[in-house]
This record gives structure tokens, sequence and C-alpha cells, in this order.
């Protein structure tokens, strides 16, 4: 069990914002912090800051998992006019400054975008990936001013856990001494019931989840500029020119599809704006929060619920990705996050511990296997369809129907159903992973932006 103290800590770490895709903006960071070190070994100062290097950047180097460049390869990166994580890498290390974390793109100027590219069409920058690291990992190495120093994130995406400078270790993280990537807290939260988990929120004051209402206002701006801007391939414009027809209608699914979709697009075509993140991704903080926020309107919960059942949806979310992964052979946006919704609205419905439970054995029966091909504007599809199914699967949760345990992969308790949601991905998709990076790979060209070498870790 965890404690109140150490939930309340958790969601501050979990539930922050993020601008842009969040692989190649954890691409970025490990860059900028990598090029402060140099900047600072060039002074003759320690750690790192916003001071940019002394010298220009003479090259950027960067080795990541297969899961993070899988994520990345495809998605546009905000104030920049392409895709790619040599892009992304090289605009971390003209910035040179990792003090905004997750919003570090947001200091990005046609400037620092120009000198970006000339870095990338010189050759400067080079991604590698190594096949031997699963999930959050990023190394990043940057020249400047005759001085060489690294940075390496791994865990979680804004976890940096060794900087070194000229081959001297500088920084080495304290194993699980960060709540955003591991340790002791979130191996107890792991352990948890998920009734155990929403036992622990409903203890909680609505003064202290308050902050997480925040969230809803940053995310529904997402959303508003999605469906009122011309972005990505137009999925959100064509949903909202069919809502109210018969073709779509105008009820609460259609709506909370839409407004998944909206944001999401916006999100991942390139727009530069803010989205409240969950679980260390932009991406399942929309999924998290709008169904969730759009089905307490509708029925008129309270400031205190609403952010009850937020805290439930970003708690649970985080519950799941423990047991998947954050990065996986399947879009753990839907089966995270889209199931951590499900089960979060199903209680605002009025369920109870045990139909709560059927919400996430819905959601196993329904969207388990949904693949992963990286980040990019066809995730508005995806997420809007999980959001549609977490929604149906909340409705008929809470009115007490529920798959029977002898269907598939679904079982009698909800933890057995996501531990077997996370058996189909890893172990059994491994496999699978390896072929869509592959297919990825392929339609990536030597001179495209973002080639990779791949090399055995």
């Amino acid at each position: 069990m965890i404690t109140r103290k150490e939930m309340l800590d958790l969601l501050h770490a979990d539930v922050v914002p993020a601008v842009g895709c969040t692989e190649p903006v954890c691409v970025a960071l490990a860059a900028a912090d990598a090029a402060a070190a140099a900047a600072a070994a060039q002074d003759g100062a320690g750690g790192t800051g916003p001071s940019r290097p002394a010298a220009p950047v003479g090259s950027v180097r960067v080795t990541v998992s297969p899961n993070v460049y899988k994520n990345g390869m495809s998605v546009s990166i905000p104030g920049y006019p392409g895709v790619g994580l040599d892009a992304a890498a090289a605009l971390g290390a003209l910035l040179a400054d990792p003090a905004p974390g997750l919003e570090l793109l947001a200091g990005l100027t046609p400037e620092v975008s120009r000198q970006a590219g000339r870095l990338c069409a010189e050759g400067r920058v080079r991604v590698g990936i190594d096949a031997g690291e699963r999930g959050v990992f990023v190394r990043a190495e940057v020249e400047a001013g005759g001085r060489v120093a690294t940075t390496t994130i791994r865990g979680g995406h804004t976890d940096v856990v060794e900087r070194t400078v000229d081959g001297e270790v500088t920084f080495r993280a304290e194993p699980g001494g960060d709540a955003s990537s591991g340790g002791d807290v979130l191996g107890r939260l792991r352990s948890m019931r998920v009734a155990e988990i929403l036992d622990l929120v409903r203890q909680t004051d609505e003064q202290d989840l308050e902050f997480l209402l925040d969230g809803v206002e940053m995310n529904e701006a997402a959303a508003d500029f999605g469906a009122s801007h011309d972005v990505g391939v137009g999925i959100a414009r064509t949903m909202g020119e069919e809502l109210g027809s018969p073709l779509l209608g105008d009820g609460l699914l259609a709506r909370c599809m839409l407004r998944v979709a909206s944001a999401t697009e916006a999100r991942l075509g390139g727009g530069m704006l803010p989205c409240m993140s969950s679980s260390g991704a932009g991406t399942k903080g929309l999924v998290v929060i709008l169904p969730v926020s759009e089905l307490a309107r509708e029925v008129g919960a309270s400031r205190a619920r609403t952010a009850q059942a937020l805290a439930f949806a970003h708690l649970l979310n985080r519950y799941v990705n423990l047991h998947i992964g954050k990065l996986a052979a399947v879009c753990t946006c839907v089966m995270a996050s889209a199931t951590a919704a499900s089960a979060a609205m199903a209680w605002l419905l009025g369920a109870s511990d045990v139909e709560v439970g059927y919400a996430i054995r819905n959601m196993a029966g329904t969207t388990t296997g949904m693949v992963c091909d990286g980040g990019k504007v066809g995730c508005a599809l995806k997420v809007s369809t999980g959001c549609a199914a977490a929604l149906n699967c909340a409705i008929l949760a809470a009115h007490g129907v529920a798959l029977p345990v002898s269907d598939g992969i679904c079982a009698e308790t909800p933890e057995q159903c996501i531990e077997n949601m996370t058996r189909v991905g890893d172990p059994g998709m491994l496999r699978a992973d390896e072929e869509i990076l592959g297919i990825m790979l392929e339609k990536s060209r030597p001179e495209d932006a973002g080639a990779a070498s791949v090399e055995e870790g």
C-alpha cells in the first residue's frame, strides 16, 4: 500500500504539462542536458543550467531504445518543419536548457529551428538504436568547444540517471530515487488492488486534488484548438463536420471521440500547445482526462467527485503502465489510459467496486492487442476508438454487465485481467514489435531525416 502523501506526491510528479510528443522531447531534453553540461565545463562551473555552449555545437550523437525510436520517428515536432529524432536532438543541443523539462520545445525560435536544420543537413547529428534496450532509454552525446558531455535518461522521460563530461562521471542517480521513474513507492502501488487505489482516492479531500482540474482546462483548450484549426490530416475537422449528423450523432459518445481526436491530432500534428500529461505522456493525459471530464459534466458531478475520478484515472493509468510498460508493442494509450478512464467513468456512473472491475474486464476483452506503431497524427483515430470503447465498457459495467470470465483473456478480478493484458504485450507481441519497427525503418530512406543505425546492445 502507498500512503495518502505518497499518492499525492506521485500525482504531482506524473501530471505535468508537456509540449509535443514525449519521445522527441525526451531526446531533446537529453541533448539539452548534455549541451548544458558541456557549457558548464567550458565556463569552469558545475551542474547544468540555461547557459548556451560557449562554442557552436560540433556534433550530436544519440542512442535510443527501439521503443523510443518507434514512437518518435514519424511524429511532428512543434515549431519545426519536419520530423525525426535527429531534429529533436539538434534542437535540444541548441536550446541547451533542460530546466523546462517536458515543455522544453516551448522555447523554440525560428533561428534555433534553422540552425537545427543545418546541423542535420551537414550530417553532424546521428541517431542509433540500441536493440538491447527496452522502454524509455536515451543517451545523448554533445561535443561543443572541445568538450564532450553525455546524458543518459532511463525509466521516465525526464529521469536523468547519469551525466559525464570528457569521460568523467559528474552525476549518477541513486537507484529508485525519483518518484516518476520507480522505486519503492511504485513497487507498492503495483502490488495494490484496484479497489484499494479507489478507496485511497475516496479518502482524499477536494482541496488536495484541486490541481488536477487544471489539467482539464489545459486539455480542453488543446481540444478546442484542434477543432478550430486545420491541423494534421483532417480527422478532427471531418468528425466535427459530422457531429450532430445521422452518421455520428451529437451524444456523449460522439463528443468524447471528437474531443480526444481533436486534441491528439493537434498535439501530434506539431501544434505548439501544452497538454497535461499522465504517466509521462501527453497523449495519455488527453485520454485519461477528456472522457472523464466530459462524462462528469454530463452527469453533473461535483468538483470534488470530478477531481477524485481524475485522481483515480491517473493512478490507475500509472498502475496499468507499471505492468505493461510505458513503451510497449501494444498501444498503452488505449490499453492503459483508456482502460483507466473507463474504470473512472464507471465510478462516476455510480458503479460499485466490483462493477469498476467489470469495466476493466470489459476493456480487456475489447481493446487488448491494438499495436503501437509509433507516435503520429493517426494516433488520433486509435485513441478516439479507445475512448469510445471506454465509455461503452463503463456504461455496461455500471449496469452490472461484464464479459464472462470464460471469454478469451478475461479473468475474475481486474488485477488478473491487467496481468493477462500484460502477457499479450510482453512476451506475446515482442516479435510483432520487431516487425513493426522493421516496416517503419524500411520506409525511411538513408537520406531521410531520422534514419538510424541499429546496434546490438
